[in-house]
């Protein structure tokens, strides 16, 4: 356990180590946050 947990509660140092153990669901999140970036700015362009 890092030094993240020590201002964090439980269920949230819970959350930082489900993507320690699973390093794959942060390149999901990363890939659907880039993917909802790109829909929101051509919305946005287009109007």
């Amino acid at each position: 356990m890092g030094p993240y947990y020590r201002s964090t509660s439980q269920g949230m140092g819970n959350f930082f180590d489900t993507f320690y153990q699973h390093p794959i669901l942060m390149l999901l999140l990363a890939a659907g946050l880039v993917a909802t970036a790109i829909f929101f700015w051509s919305r946005k362009r287009s109007s």
